[in-house]
């Protein structure tokens, strides 16, 4: 462990460079992503504690107004910062993040930049008491029209706002737990139930041509015509009981 010590901004304590939660008061210290393993460190760390590589300090994030009010605090406006390697729009009194859906898109897809962006995002300091609180729903800051909310991947269990045109808001911590399941294979997982849960549905839909079939079997040619793919293929090896 590195000997230098700084302090913590939360409670003063001593924090070793390559801490990344004050020993003290357990706030988390200002990390950054390792350019070759990913794992997270210091922002004041001179090598990886996971592998060991050189950290490269990241750039001073700058900060300039925006023009864009925030959907949760009446009468705020959000704060133009940069994130990893995208710009967003922030907002300092409840921390929810803005983001256009190709700037999401964009931090999302490689794995190198979700590094990059998670080594900005706090990480929570613990985990996040679920209470029971009243569905909003938001305007959109471009557009002001309400957003709709939904589950993100349907399996992420982290609820968002979105507007179909303008782009996505997440609240304080959302956009880390976001990027948390797409790193950790959860869109994989996704994609894995939404083929599983056609393929139910074709399955079903075949069952009760069956049963239709089985008292109507002249009625097949028609059905077949409408049907296709998947769904005649079965048909085709139902009717082969049918033909004598």
């Amino acid at each position: 462990m590195n000997a230098d010590v700084i302090r913590c901004e939360a409670c003063g304590g001593p924090v070793a460079l390559d801490d990344i939660r004050c020993r003290s008061c357990g706030s988390q210290v200002a990390t950054v992503a390792c350019s070759n393993c990913l794992g997270m460190v210091s922002v004041h760390a001179r090598h990886c504690g996971h592998c060991g590589a050189a950290i490269v300090a990241p750039a001073a994030r700058n900060e300039i107004p925006s023009n864009l009010g925030c959907p949760s605090c009446k009468g705020v406006k959000l704060t133009r910062t940069q994130l990893g390697d995208v710009e967003v729009d922030q907002c300092s009194h409840c921390g929810g993040v803005w983001l256009r859906q190709d700037l999401f898109d964009q931090v999302s897809a490689g794995k190198e930049v979700r590094g990059r962006a998670l080594g900005v995002l706090p990480t929570p300091a613990g985990p996040k008491a679920i209470t029971a609180t009243e569905v909003r729903y938001r305007p959109c800051p471009v557009c002001l029209r309400m957003m709709n909310r939904y589950n993100y991947a349907r399996i992420s269990g982290v609820i968002i706002d979105g507007c179909k045109n303008d782009g996505l808001w997440f609240d304080k911590d959302e956009l880390r737990q976001v990027l948390e399941f797409i790193q950790g294979g959860g869109l994989d997982k996704s994609h894995e139930r939404e083929v599983a849960r056609l393929d139910q549905e074709q399955r079903a839909k075949a069952q009760m041509a069956r049963m239709d079939l089985g008292m109507h079997p002249s009625s097949y040619g028609e059905y077949s015509k409408q049907g296709g793919g998947l769904l005649s293929d079965l048909m085709d090896d139902l009717m082969g009981h049918f033909i004598v």
